[in-house]
């Protein structure tokens, strides 16, 4: 090794040293200012005599516990009551609320005081921010933009269609099982496919098997690689900046010719119906409802296929059901609507703009609100036996907004709901009449960016025969 080898190394090694110091002085000061928020939060509990912050712990431990039981909400409702007070890694307190119909109030009585703050700021991508994280002035006028055209008839034209990918994607997954080194792996990849495919024909009305479909996976699995976009960096900015294009190309086509150049869909409605109001907002919340809903909906199929592994004895009575594709399941359906009140649907979560009292608890500024979903969908008086897997409980009786709200409870709820509910009972019937399986490997349940099935979660997919 020459003298300057040797003296690249060195100055290579205190560069890295300079780094790892500098590391860990911000991590240092970092963990400093929680912790000294967190005594002066402690120590304004103690003192406040008139609206007091709600009763429970502020804790350091919590954060940690937060993540490692799916019980540790509902524990801490059990000993405090349905509002109680958590300290937050924000370096702010926490106020969780379980029950629906105290939910509502907050969100009615403190309407002007809280709002929904996005967590991945995307402003430099899209002007006036995601569609849930709008100023209420500007929410309003989306909203009614976006729920004219976002109707639960989306799905229904592109029923075939839909049914014969879960049915190809479902085969390529049972052929490759014997050959894959991961089948966890290999499953999450399917249902990521099946759930892009799916937002990208409803949403732009751009067909699987398409070219421009192939083309805007590719840059979606850029823009959001394992999740949902943690930060804007050059990466997204290149995906973002390549997704745009095809998609202004699509609408392009569509103004100039209404009759073909892409199928019922969002974006369709919304050139038939204005393309004027067809601007740069709009644009982008299209492509980040797919960026987003692309992830939600992949995670929502593998509770799914986790819920149905786990209960053979409601496989085989959908089995059994009518087979034809008109024909309603209510009980596929109902699988679905069951999961989202056991699993998927968590947390509404509100930033306090200005310190407010709410059933005599003081919320102070700046500090975070969570109606906790999962919690309130465990209400035994609604659903008795509530950790039980029991989708028939949707076939005996409807529920009210405040019982059952897996999609949001205001103004801000999920504007595609209708077509999640569908789709997934779609998968459920061409999963269980199509195919039988066991499964391979399993695990203890994996807190990620929710409550997810074990990493190492896989199942062996068999065609049915006959």
């Amino acid at each position: 090794m020459t003298a300057r080898s040797v003296a690249a190394l060195r100055k290579a090694d205190s560069r890295k040293i300079r780094q790892w110091i500098a590391d860990r002085c911000r991590n240092a000061i970092r963990a400093g200012a929680w912790h000294g928020s967190r005594w002066r939060t402690r120590l304004e509990d103690l003192l406040r005599r008139s609206e007091p912050f709600p009763p429970g712990s502020l804790a350091a431990r919590h954060l940690r516990d937060a993540l490692e039981d799916d019980r540790f909400y509902l524990r801490q409702s059990a000993r405090h009551g349905p509002i109680f007070k958590l300290f937050w890694g924000s370096g702010q307190i926490k106020t969780c609320i379980v029950g629906f119909p105290l939910g509502q109030r907050l969100l009615k009585a403190h309407r002007d005081a809280v709002r929904l703050e996005n967590i991945n700021d995307i402003t430099s991508l899209v002007p006036a921010e995601y569609l849930r994280s709008m100023s209420p002035e500007l929410h309003l006028k989306y909203r009614r933009l976006f729920g004219r055209v976002f109707r639960s008839d989306l799905v229904a034209p592109w029923e075939a269609e839909l049914r014969g990918l879960l049915r190809r994607e479902l085969t390529r997954l049972a052929e490759s099982a014997a050959s894959v080194a991961s089948p966890a792996r290999c499953l999450y990849a399917t249902l990521d496919t099946v759930a892009t495919k799916f937002l990208l024909l409803t949403m732009l009305g751009v067909t699987p098997d398409s070219a421009a479909a192939a083309e805007l996976e590719t840059w979606y699995g850029r823009l959001g690689p394992e999740g949902r976009v943690a930060q804007v960096g050059p990466e997204q900015n290149r995906a973002f900046v390549a997704i745009h294009g095809i998609v202004v190309q699509l609408l392009r086509s569509t103004g100039l010719d209404r009759s073909a150049p892409i199928g019922d869909s969002v974006a369709k409605r919304l050139m038939d119906a204005d393309p004027s109001a067809v601007d740069e907002t709009v644009i982008g919340n299209v492509i980040y409802m797919i960026e987003r809903g692309r992830h939600d909906l992949r995670d929502l199929l593998r509770w799914v296929v986790k819920q149905l592994s786990d209960h053979p004895t409601t496989t085989d009575e959908i089995r059994r059901g009518p087979r034809n594709p008109g024909a309603q399941s209510g009980l596929a359906e109902a699988c679905v609507l069951e999961t989202l009140r056991l699993e998927q649907a968590e947390q509404l979560n509100r930033r306090a703009l200005r310190s407010f009292a709410f059933e005599g608890f003081h919320v102070p500024a700046g500090s975070w609100l969570s109606i906790m979903i999962r919690e309130s969908h465990r209400n035994p008086e609604t659903f008795p036996e509530p950790d039980t897997f029991r989708p028939h409980r949707f076939l005996e009786r409807s529920y009210r907004p405040d019982e059952y709200a897996p999609f949001g409870l205001d103004e801000h709820q999920c504007i595609g709901a209708s077509l999640v509910v569908r789709f997934g009972t779609l998968f459920v019937e061409e999963l269980v009449r199509g195919f039988s399986w066991t499964v391979r490997a399993d695990g203890a349940r994996h807190h990620g960016v929710h409550w997810e099935p074990s990493p190492d979660f896989a199942i062996e997919l068999r065609p049915c025969v006959g």
